[in-house]
C-alpha cells in the first residue's frame, strides 16, 4: 500500500473520530460566526464589534483600541474592589485571580474553538492575561452600566451603548465559568449583574424577583439573554385541544400537503376574521413560546408575546440566528430560528407591521415600519425552519409549537364557509359607519313591513 493510501486512511479515522465526538458535545464552543452566514456581507457586519472586544477573536483589531483602554480601565477598578473585600492589597489580588485563571487555563480552552486561539497566536501566558483584562472589564461593565449614568463606568451614552451591543455579539463572548471563577470569593451576585446589564440598569428600579426569569445555567451572556426570549418549557406551552383538532388532520394528512400555507400575512388573517392580540399569560410575558391560536364559533385569535425592536434589533437577532446554527450547537433546537421563521409568515410588508403595532402586540422603535418587515424577511430567508417545514415526531422541538399553530390557521383560512362569513362581516360590519348603516337599512325594512301591514289589515 502506498503512503499516500496510509495518509489518506488516517484522514478518514480521524473524520471518523471527529464525527463520534461532535456527537457528544453537548456545550458549543465560542467562535466565529458560520462560514456560509459570513459569506452574506450584509450579515457580517451586524456580528462584527465596533468599539471593543472580548475574547481572542477579534482582539488584535487596531480598530478597537480605544475598547482595550476602557477594558484596562474598569480592571483596575474591579482588582481595586475585589482587593478591599478580600482585605489583600491590590498587587495580591491581582495575582490570586491571575492563578485562578491560569490554575484553570486547559478548561476554559475547550471552551474556544481552536481557530479562534490559533489565529491569535496567544501562549497560554498571554492568553491568561487577555482572559484576565476581559473578564474583569465585562464583570465591572455589567455591575455599573446604567442609561442614566454613564458617566460611572466613563464613558458617554454612545459608547455606553455601543458596548452593550459588543457584549452581546457571538464572536465577543467569554465563557460564564471565568465570570463564575473571578467572582469565587468577591461579593457580587452573577445573576444580579447579567439581570443589571440585560437591562441595562434598570433592575436597579425593578423588583428582585425579576431575577428567576433568568437562566444561570447559561454558557455566556447572547445564550443568557436568549434563555430570556424562550423562558419556558414545551409542556408549558402546548396547545391544547379545541373544536379545531390539528393532531387529527396531522394524521389524516400527508406531510408535502401540511407545508402548504395559502395564508401570506397578517392582512390576510384579518380578512377571515382572525384578531391578533398581546398574550398576557405565562410568568414571561415576552417570551417567545406565548404563541397560541384560538377558534370558535364566537371568534377567532391569534396571540404572540409582546415584541419590541429597536436599534439593537437588527445584531441581536442575526447573531442569535448564528449562535443556533453554529456547527456544533446541539444543545439547542433552533428556538429561535423556528420564531424568526414564524414571524416571517405574518410579516410581509410595511402594513402588516401596522396592524400588528395596532393590535399592541408590536412596538416597533426603528425608523419605519417598512425597515422592519424587511428585517424579518432578510432573516427568513435562509433559516433552516423554513426549509424543513415538515411535522415529525423527532423534528425540531420548538418549531412544532409553531408549525401546529399555522395550520390550525390555515385550517380555519382554508374554509370557505368561515371565510365567507367573515368576509360578510368585515363588509357589512367592519366599522362603526357600516354598523348604523346596517341598523338604519333595518329599522327602515321593519317600518315598511309594520306599513305595509296596516295598509292590507288597516283598523276598522
Amino acid at each position: 500500500m502506498s503512503k499516500d493510501m496510509d495518509k489518506w486512511l488516517n484522514i478518514l479515522k480521524e473524520a471518523e473520530k471527529s464525527f463520534d465526538e461532535r456527537k457528544q458535545i453537548s456545550i458549543p464552543k465560542i467562535q466565529r460566526v458560520p462560514n456560509f452566514l459570513r459569506q452574506n456581507d450584509g450579515f457580517t457586519k451586524y456580528c462584527t464589534p465596533k468599539l471593543i472586544s472580548f475574547g481572542p477573536i477579534h482582539h488584535k483589531d487596531p480598530r478597537l483600541k480605544q475598547g482595550e483602554e476602557f477594558k484596562l480601565l474598569w480592571t483596575s477598578k474591579f482588582v481595586t474592589g475585589y482587593s478591599q473585600h478580600i482585605k489583600k492589597d491590590t498587587n495580591r489580588a491581582i495575582h490570586d485571580l491571575f492563578e485562578k485563571i491560569k490554575g484553570d487555563m486547559e478548561e476554559l480552552k475547550k471552551l474556544f474553538t481552536e481557530d479562534a486561539i490559533l489565529e491569535g497566536g496567544y501562549d497560554d501566558n498571554y492568553f491568561t492575561w487577555m482572559l484576565f483584562v476581559d473578564g474583569c472589564s465585562a464583570l465591572y461593565f455589567m455591575k455599573n452600566v446604567d442609561m442614566h449614568h454613564p458617566e460611572a463606568l466613563n464613558t458617554k451614552l454612545d459608547q455606553l451603548l455601543y458596548i452593550s451591543r459588543d457584549m452581546s455579539l457571538l464572536e465577543n463572548q467569554l465563557p460564564m465559568r471565568l465570570f463564575k471563577l473571578l467572582l469565587e470569593s468577591g461579593k457580587d451576585n452573577l445573576d444580579y449583574l447579567l439581570v443589571n446589564f440585560q437591562t441595562m440598569g434598570a433592575i436597579k428600579e425593578l423588583s428582585m424577583a425579576m431575577i428567576s426569569l433568568f437562566n444561570s445555567d447559561a454558557i455566556h451572556i447572547l445564550d443568557h439573554f436568549r434563555s430570556l426570549l424562550i423562558k419556558g418549557s414545551m409542556e408549558e406551552n402546548t396547545i391544547p385541544n379545541q373544536d379545531d383538532d390539528v393532531e387529527n388532520v396531522i394524521q389524516n394528512t400527508s406531510s408535502y400537503q401540511l407545508s402548504i400555507y395559502t395564508f401570506k400575512n397578517i392582512r390576510d388573517l384579518k380578512a377571515v376574521g382572525i384578531g391578533v392580540k398581546h398574550c398576557t399569560t405565562g410568568e414571561n410575558p415576552i417570551s417567545w413560546n406565548n404563541v397560541h391560536f384560538s377558534s370558535n364559533w364566537l371568534g377567532r385569535e391569534l396571540k404572540l408575546p409582546m415584541l419590541v425592536f429597536d436599534d439593537n434589533t437588527p445584531y441581536t437577532f442575526r447573531n442569535l440566528l448564528a449562535y443556533e446554527m453554529c456547527p456544533d450547537n446541539f444543545r439547542h433546537k433552533y428556538e429561535c430560528c423556528s420564531f424568526f421563521s414564524f414571524m416571517d409568515s405574518l410579516i410581509d410588508s410595511a402594513e402588516d407591521v401596522k396592524e400588528l403595532r395596532l393590535s399592541g402586540t408590536l412596538i416597533n422603535m426603528l425608523a419605519s415600519d417598512e425597515d422592519l418587515a424587511n428585517l424579518i424577511n432578510e432573516l427568513g430567508n435562509d433559516l433552516p425552519t423554513k426549509l424543513s417545514d415538515i411535522y415529525r415526531t423527532h423534528g425540531v422541538a420548538f418549531s412544532k409549537k409553531y408549525i401546529n399553530v399555522k395550520r390550525q390557521i390555515e385550517k380555519h383560512y382554508s374554509n370557505k364557509w368561515r371565510r365567507w362569513l367573515a368576509q360578510g362581516f368585515n363588509t357589512y360590519f367592519g366599522s362603526p359607519w357600516s354598523i348604523i348603516a346596517f341598523l338604519a337599512t333595518l329599522v327602515a325594512l321593519v317600518l315598511t313591513v309594520i306599513q305595509t301591514w296596516f295598509t292590507i289589515h288597516p283598523k276598522h
